[in-house]
């Protein structure tokens, strides 16, 4: 590989050597290939810290990678005022899913003031899903967190990018000819445009992005589940919202085509239709690419010729209403860069250093009434 990719040989002698080792699947004692991409989801799950690289972690805070500081061999090597600083930038930034059953599927139709159970369920091809409890951004990425990644030179590091992806990593760029974004300019956002979440990515850009940060795109089932908010009624009943703030389409709620202000708007506006667990735009704005296969779940599978990938929500342009519930998926493209697709990130409860997720879960910092089943 020349060009922009040459550069990573200098960044393996770079005093975050350990980071992108272990993003690639590598340890320092071993110096193996990497993984296959589907074992990359984890980007610390067993690694070796030198104490002097973490001078790295006020830089990380910095680009908003305190996913990466919150892990248990991470954590436990911090200062108490930075590791307080990551807990708290987690908190701020992201909501907690708890862990629990989801009905997923095309189920608008079958629902009844939000209420399903297991004959309707067999009826519309739905499935029901355990999901293990999560911590799920609030905010879609923006134009602005996206531009720390770029900065970083993130579409330089191979290692985070999908082996499958790499002969197509140098065409990733923007109107410039510049790494970024396809609607970006000379390596940066449009002026004005840093609240409003990043388009114009592909599946592969965002899957890059989660794993800089320390992150992950979230299942098919967990998104459904942050917007739905299921409460089980009996083993086999369940009440599941269509959207996330009920079951009644409301303009005033969402940004989609007939709602006000007719295009990309920040992703902190709409503030009443934040979901139960205070996720904000799960629904409108902007479709979010999930890690799913289109039209894929637990027991069901769709053959295609193109390797489709799972968006759920809608956007600001989606015409009908029917396509922007929480259980309404469409699918796309992988490497698609459409200017109307975004993204957010998923960190697994189980991936945190015990003490930080007890301090987030218990001590008051998430307020939830499951946080003791959340931990077992």
């Amino acid at each position: 590989m020349g060009g922009r990719f040459a550069k990573q040989l200098a960044w393996t002698t770079a005093p975050g050597r350990w980071l992108v080792d272990r993003l690639s699947g590598q340890s320092k004692a071993t110096n193996q290939s990497a993984e296959p991409a589907e074992h990359l989801e984890d980007p610390l799950a067993s690694i070796e810290v030198d104490p002097s690289e973490l001078e790295l972690a006020d830089k990380m805070l910095g680009e908003g990678r305190f996913a990466l500081l919150v892990r248990p061999q991470i954590a436990e090597l911090l200062a108490p005022d930075c590791l307080r600083q990551a807990v708290e930038a987690l908190d701020r930034q992201m909501a907690v899913v708890p862990a629990g059953q989801v009905v997923v599927g095309p189920i608008d139709e079958a629902l009844e003031e939000g209420k399903i159970d297991s004959t309707l369920m067999a009826q519309h091809h739905a499935h029901l899903i355990e999901v293990d409890a999560l911590f799920l951004d609030r905010y879609a990425v923006t134009n602005e967190q996206y531009q720390a990644f770029v900065n970083a030179g993130g579409y330089d590091e191979i290692a985070i990018w999908d082996e499958e992806i790499w002969p197509e990593v140098l065409e990733f760029v923007d109107r410039s000819g510049q790494p970024g974004p396809k609607n970006w300019e000379d390596g940066r956002f449009p002026t004005g445009q840093e609240s409003l979440p990043v388009t114009g990515v592909s599946w592969y850009e965002a899957r890059a992005y989660a794993r800089w940060a320390g992150k992950r795109l979230p299942t098919d089932a967990e998104w459904v589940k942050a917007g739905g908010w299921p409460v089980s009624l009996t083993p086999d009943s369940w009440i599941q919202r269509k959207y996330p703030w009920g079951n009644s389409f409301d303009h005033q709620r969402a940004n989609i085509w007939g709602s006000e202000p007719g295009g990309l708007t920040a992703v902190d506006r709409f503030a009443t239709g934040i979901s139960a667990g205070g996720v904000s735009q799960l629904i409108g704005n902007v479709w979010e690419w999930t890690s799913a296969n289109f039209g894929s779940s637990e027991n069901l599978r769709i053959s295609l010729p193109v390797p489709m990938k799972s968006i759920r929500g809608g956007a600001y342009d989606t015409y009908f209403e029917n396509q922007a519930t929480c259980n309404f998926q469409s699918g796309e493209n992988p490497i698609s860069r459409k200017h109307n697709i975004g993204f957010r990130l998923a960190l697994g409860v189980c991936d945190l250093d015990t003490e930080v997720a007890r301090q987030l879960l218990l001590d008051g910092a998430s307020e939830s009434p499951v946080a003791e089943e959340m931990l077992v």
